[in-house]
């Protein structure tokens, strides 16, 4: 089965090329006729600009016993935004600097197998912390759902702010168990003088294996009318080629043994 190789690498050279400063990893926003579109993650050199992107393939990882959503070759938890590329000077640039907001917009879900469903207790958290000052927002199986906003200065194409994001295996506390399972946390951003983003996604795996957090994803992709070239993998899925013959080799098997 053929793996997304190409964009493993990318995101292992990323790593091994990055500065020394180490912004962290960011969704690369521009604008187009006055709306944000959500590009892809990039680590550290948020420049040039990338394809639009909707959905995002992410690793969980345990960091000191608590689940997170953590790029690879990253530290901590991320993906926050990087809306600076192509800045020449502020009066052009269509990102100005003020409050920005990134927002739930549906609750945690879990794939079954043939679509994503409610989660039942675990949740999930965005943390940032402002001047000093922790901030949270956190998913509820309904709404209204919470949002984040924060302070971003906006003067050249490398402007960005981080953000974590952390489960709450029992809905409550974030060092509790979080099943295995593919789970999907759906987003958006916005600020104060262009249209919000459509709503992005990120698709997070924990525990399983690469067949199923693939099928989970272009089901998922398929259902909202989202193309391939609008999802980036940062941990390695079977090409939707791939899936289609493996289903079919099941379903072959499956008439085989009707027919003993």
């Amino acid at each position: 089965m053929r793996l997304n190789w190409c964009l493993i690498a990318l995101a292992s050279l990323a790593t091994s090329v990055a500065p020394a400063w180490g912004h962290g990893p960011q969704i690369q926003l521009t604008a187009e006729s006055g709306k944000i579109i959500t590009r892809q993650v990039m680590i550290d050199d948020y420049t040039p600009v990338s394809p639009a992107t909707s959905i995002y393939v992410l690793p969980v990882t345990s960091v000191s016993n608590i689940w997170v959503v953590q790029p690879p070759g990253t530290t901590g938890s991320g993906p926050g935004i990087a809306p600076g590329v192509g800045f020449v000077d502020a009066a052009s640039h269509p990102f100005k600097t003020g409050n920005y907001t990134t927002s739930i917009v549906d609750g945690l879900k879990k794939w079954n197998g043939t679509s994503f469903v409610d989660t039942g207790d675990s949740q999930l958290q965005l943390y940032k912390t402002v001047s000093g000052n922790p901030l949270t927002a956190t998913t509820t199986d309904s709404g209204p759902f919470a949002s984040l906003t924060y302070p971003l200065t906006v003067t050249s194409d490398e402007a960005h702010t981080g953000m974590g994001f952390r489960f709450l295996g029992d809905g409550v506390s974030n060092t509790s168990t979080l099943a295995d399972g593919v789970y999907l946390l759906s987003l958006k951003v916005s600020n104060e003088t262009l249209t919000e983003s459509d709503p992005f996604y990120f698709v997070l795996p924990k525990g399983v294996t690469s067949t199923e957090a693939g099928a989970a994803t272009f089901a998922f992709a398929q259902q909202q009318g989202i193309g391939a070239g609008a999802i980036q993998a940062m941990t390695a899925i079977p090409e939707p080629a791939s899936l289609g013959l493996a289903a079919l080799a099941l379903g072959s098997c499956a008439m085989l043994r009707r027919k003993r």
